[in-house]
């Protein structure tokens, strides 16, 4: 039975955490109100626009005049395109690489496994920027992959936090089923994909919100490889909104992030119950 003193405080933590919760999303709220915003309205300091409009989608699409002489036009569909592009193949090829390395590191053994598997470990350890130069010369000197969805989706395609997360999470699934399998004639390829990846499904979902955040977010390198507007993905096109022929456009830049977020809170929600369960399930376990 819960005391008086116990309610109390589970009332004061809900509180706080709505308060705290508050404070997270403000940011958020505020950049969808200024993104309904007229240019009267962006600094009056109002969250809440007077006369909500969608001027500042329209102009992010078809573009809008400034003076007499210059139409000031974004490629917006452009930047979304690349951004789906280099998202999607990029989640495509590390669930299924990441997943068949942890298979053998979980569930295999050969000779420099675990020399093998602590190398892996300690290139997590390497700030980006030790490797942004190499990396940058052997992409671009090199390969000459400078302004294509090679250089934005080939580097990160093997990545050293998912293995390790599937193959901590791996090891908890019983061997005995693998077994099983190999007595009913079942191939390793067989197991893998009929027997590991179904199980396995908590994990991969956990690892595939952490990565679509990590490639549809990051900046550096695509600001590195990229020239050309029409290979900017979202966050490089919409930095460089910022300053358009002397001007600031804050509410088409603002209207442009919006959008921008829509992809990542459908994911999260979609994919909620994987996430807290890849989380919950032993997925970290040592």
């Amino acid at each position: 039975m819960v005391t008086r003193r116990g309610r109390l405080s589970i009332y004061a933590i809900s509180v706080f955490l709505c308060i705290l919760a508050v404070f997270y999303a403000f940011p958020y709220l505020w950049m969808i109100s200024t993104s309904f915003k007229t240019d009267d309205e962006l600094y009056s300091g109002s969250v809440i626009p007077q006369n909500p409009s969608v001027i500042q989608y329209y102009r992010l699409f078809f573009g809008h005049q400034v003076g007499e002489e210059y139409n000031l036009q974004y490629r917006y569909p452009d930047y979304y395109k690349n951004s789906i592009i280099v998202t999607v193949s990029s989640l495509v090829l590390v669930l299924t690489l990441d997943a068949l390395a942890a298979f053998a590191f979980a569930k295999y053994n050969f000779f420099g496994k675990q020399v093998l598997f602590w190398i892996m470990m300690i290139t997590m350890m390497l700030p980006v920027y030790a490797t942004l130069i190499p990396s940058f010369y052997l992409f671009s000197r090199i390969l000459g992959w400078v302004n294509s969805y090679k250089a934005l989706i080939i580097p990160g395609v093997v990545d050293a936090y998912g293995i390790f997360l599937l193959t901590q999470y791996m090891k908890t699934i019983p061997s005995e089923l693998m077994d099983a399998a190999r007595i009913d004639g079942a191939g390793p390829l067989r197991i893998f994909w009929n027997i590991i990846v179904p199980l396995s499904r908590p994990a991969l979902g956990t690892l595939a919100i952490f990565k679509f955040l990590l490639v549809w977010n990051d900046y550096l390198w695509p600001l590195v490889m990229i020239r050309e507007e029409t290979m900017y993905t979202l966050t490089i096109g919409i930095a460089q909104m910022q300053m358009r022929q002397g001007m600031v456009v804050w509410g088409v830049q603002m209207a442009a992030s919006v959008l921008a977020t829509v992809p990542v809170i459908l994911l999260v929600l979609a994919m909620q119950k994987q996430f807290l369960r890849g989380l919950t399930a032993g997925a970290f376990k040592a």
